[in-house]
């Protein structure tokens, strides 16, 4: 079979796509290991960060493989934020996530290494599952090995690695490859599968339920538009009652949220996030960073609030896709002329783009842009810009006896082309994958560009806190368009050529996107032993422990509350500590009482919600803070009771003021 026809045949659904399937799987396991050290070679030690984020995920990782064993039907009853209620659905769930970290966290019962092999995995996954969605739209294997090297490792998407909630977006593309085979083939099943992997990205993280759900829209409106029949009674009867129990977790997992949102009032409101532009440009990958280093007064890297630079060489691959997209995957010789064609189109295009300089230096002024400090294009001058143009249209006459102006046949082509194109390019994925990445960049604007203001609003769209974070969507619109890019660059070379191509061009990819050593810390989880002591008590029970960090200094005050979390996890009962992407009104009042504990106004507030003891960490205080506090409990021991005293932790009971 020639490589033409094995990428019209693209689909992974033949007899012999299960072995290149688990094949490039074992290379994207292979390419972790360098790609993610030293965080590959000590998982169970290191962290990328010890934020508060990260703390929050293992601890989600851990309630769940918790619940999962003592409440699987009231999951989203976490201990955390007492006296509230559903307070899992505060934020991501992780509920999928957990599912691979139970058995860890059963067999070792280390936190840090189950979220690092978490995200590890979805390496792993994230290349699969972008190799099998780029076989399902007709890349070749080498180009589907590229697809996934690009989507596995590029850096708006490796990089994230310690933030489970957006690196595991790994079940995107295993939904959108069987919907493709769905819509090219109708077989029910693959519609079923589909449904499955989208009801499993929605259990593992909800942003990638929201990136999932704009694909689909996106692909569905796109072949809609195209010509692909609406036959809605029959779709529906595709999904059946099978599909719809497969899709019954993912709309169960929403009511803990709409309740949340409906009783709580809780809302994230929209935003006004800095401009991402420089962002777009920023990689902290040792080739790029050399590259940036060419324009220091740029200051790409050290301005930028996220690493949304996809590479260089995806992206070349992607345009590629797009420029030859009229290119036929059967490899034949060009039709005569069409190089002198394809000159004459740039230098119209080009001076199409001279004019508009020349019009608005004319108009309006200089004109000049830059990035940073560089200067890219300038044009002070009107008449320079319009001397420009006039050698662009004296080299436009000079290919004119090649390739004759000809307006009115260039509109009749152009009407012929656009009656064809539906039917020629319904199923051909380029131009869908091209407006989703687009569509991607465009809402990764935020309020810059406009449309994130006008979307917001919709159901599922302001769980995406940060808008920059859709590139990890197009991320994956770029990994495909850059498998098939590669197969049209490649159309007429034998197999052997396109494979050493592959390889050599997955190399250069590797060297691309290697930031290694990543920056990782020394984190062991240590529970004291006094929260340990709580768990012989007799059980239910709540909790508060003291002290609180200064509310002053965010990052410390917030990763107090998520220690007091893991703290938790060693008896698992109520505690009205919490942090997540929401905080309910009744904490913001009770936190800075309890930051003055002892006194009459945090006893009182503890006891009005039912808390039975509270655990003071000595050791959290300075000497001098200790020995104040000590002897204000002394003042308060008709409503403290000491019961246990074990290393530097103490517990005191609450005694209400009726058993005084």
């Amino acid at each position: 079979m020639s490589r033409a026809m094995e990428a019209e045949r693209g689909s992974a659904s033949d007899n012999d796509g299960r072995r290149p399937f688990w094949a490039a799987a074992m290379l994207y396991a292979v390419l972790t290991v360098p790609l993610a050290y030293p965080l590959s070679i000590d998982p169970a030690g290191r962290l990328l960060s010890a934020s508060p984020d990260t703390l929050l995920m293992m601890w989600m990782l851990l309630w769940d493989t918790h619940a999962f064993t003592h409440q699987p039907w009231s999951i989203f009853e976490a201990n955390i934020y007492y006296p509230q209620h559903d307070t899992l659905a505060y934020s991501e769930n992780l509920i999928g996530s957990a599912g691979v970290a139970a058995p860890i966290l059963w067999l070792t019962g280390s936190p840090v290494l189950a979220i690092n092999l978490v995200a590890l995995l979805s390496c792993v996954l994230c290349g699969a599952g972008a190799w099998l969605l780029a076989r399902r739209v007709g890349a070749s294997r080498p180009g589907a090995l590229l697809a996934g090297l690009v989507f596995a490792f590029s850096p708006p998407r490796f990089l994230r690695l310690g933030q489970i909630h957006l690196t595991t977006i790994q079940w995107i593309p295993f939904a959108l490859a069987y919907l493709h085979a769905y819509l090219d083939q109708g077989r029910k099943r693959d519609l079923r599968i589909a449904i499955a992997f989208f009801t499993l990205q929605a259990l593992t993280s909800g942003h990638g339920a929201v990136y999932l759900i704009v694909a689909v829209a996106a692909l569905l409106v796109y072949r809609l538009l195209l010509g692909e029949p609406i036959a809605f009674v029959n779709r529906l009867r595709d999904v059946g009652i099978a599909g719809a129990l497969l899709l019954l977790p993912a709309l169960l997992i929403v009511l803990p949220y709409r309740r949340v949102q409906d009783e709580m009032g809780l809302r994230r409101w929209l935003v006004d996030w800095p401009s991402p532009f420089g962002s777009l440009l920023a990689s902290p990958a040792h080739l790029h960073t050399l590259v940036l280093s060419w324009f220091p007064s740029a200051r790409i890297n050290e301005t930028a609030s996220a690493y949304l630079f996809p590479g260089y060489i995806p992206l070349l691959l992607a345009a590629a896709a797009v420029i030859l997209l009229g290119r036929r995957r059967i490899a034949a010789s060009p039709p005569p002329g069409v190089a002198w064609r394809r000159v004459a189109l740039a230098l119209e295009l080009i001076a199409l783009a001279a004019i508009g300089i020349a019009v608005y230096a004319t108009a309006a002024g200089p004109v000049r842009l830059r990035l940073g400090e560089a200067t890219l294009l300038s044009a002070r001058e009107p008449w320079r810009a319009w001397l420009v143009v006039a050698v662009l249209a004296v080299a436009r006459v000079a290919v004119g006896r090649r390739v004759p102006f000809d307006p009115e046949g260039r509109v009749s082509r152009a009407r012929t082309a656009v009656r064809e194109w539906p039917a020629r390019y319904r199923r051909d994925a380029t131009v869908c994958y091209l407006l989703l990445a687009v569509l991607c960049v465009v809402l990764s604007l935020g309020t810059s560009g406009g449309l994130w203001a006008l979307v917001y609003w919709m159901p599922g769209m302001n769980f995406i806190r940060i808008p920059s974070r859709f590139m990890l969507l197009g991320v994956l619109a770029i990994a495909v368009l850059a498998g098939i890019g590669f197969d049209r660059l490649t159309a007429g070379a034998a197999r052997r050529n396109a494979r050493l191509a592959a390889a050599l061009l997955g190399i250069l990819l590797v060297i691309e996107f290697a930031a290694m050593p990543l920056d990782t810390i020394v984190y062991p989880i240590e529970i004291p032993a006094i929260d340990r002591w709580l768990d012989t008590q007799p059980k239910p029970f709540a909790i508060a422990e003291v002290p609180l960090a200064n509310p002053r200094n965010v990052g410390a005050y917030e990763r107090r509350q998520t220690e007091y979390m893991l703290h938790s996890t060693a008896h698992w009962q109520k505690t009205v500590h919490g942090y997540s992407g929401l905080r309910p009104p009744f904490h913001f009042e009770l936190y800075p009482k309890l930051s003055l504990f002892p006194d009459a106004s945090s006893i009182d507030a503890l006891l009005a919600i039912g808390v039975r003891y509270i655990v003071v960490h000595t050791d959290y205080y300075t000497p001098a803070d200790w020995s104040a506090v000590e002897e204000r409990i002394k003042h308060f021991d008709r409503s403290l009771k000491l019961e246990h005293v074990e290393g530097n932790g103490r517990v005191y009971s609450l005694v209400p003021n009726s058993a005084q």
